[in-house]
């Protein structure tokens, strides 16, 4: 039996890497999905001139759905990456979390990436973790092509 996708959570960070999530989640969507773009802030960084700097980096997300008339709601919070993309998705009920993998440390290419392995062992449902190559621009063709998509389907 299967559900249909109805709130997708997209974490962002405004890299790279977020670019090509943000793409990936517009070659997915379809109308009845609520699209979350989320972007989690240090919460020292918690200051109006900040904010107006992350809804300029949400305007360029926005050109990047509308070239695939995606809709999407933008978020700012403040905290801890993992926790915050944790609590957002379990308050609005969300049926799947997408979010990328930096792996910015040595172990943490060897395994997923902190932020992205702690939200995917305690999400409330099921984490699509992209992984990002270091060495070109198609990330995102490179993960459907090389199937490295890691699909976190809780029971």
């Amino acid at each position: 039996m299967t559900t249909s996708l109805k709130k997708l959570i997209c974490a962002v960070d405004f890299s790279a890497v977020a670019d090509s999530i943000v793409r990936y989640a517009a070659a997915i969507y379809s109308r009845d999905v609520e699209l979350t773009l989320l972007y989690v802030a240090p919460a020292e960084n918690n200051h109006d001139h900040l904010l107006r700097k992350h809804l300029h980096e949400f305007s360029r997300y926005s050109d990047m759905l509308s070239h695939r008339k995606a809709d999407a709601i933008f978020t700012v919070a403040y905290g801890d990456p993992a926790a915050e993309i944790l609590v957002y998705a379990k308050e609005h009920n969300a049926d799947m979390i997408l979010l990328g993998s930096h792996g910015a440390t040595a172990i943490g290419r060897l395994l997923v990436g902190s932020t992205a392995e702690t939200v995917m062992r305690q999400a409330p449902c099921p984490v699509v973790i992209l992984k990002m190559p270091n060495n070109n621009g198609n990330a995102v063709q490179d993960n459907l092509q090389n199937d490295t998509l890691h699909d976190n389907n809780k029971q």
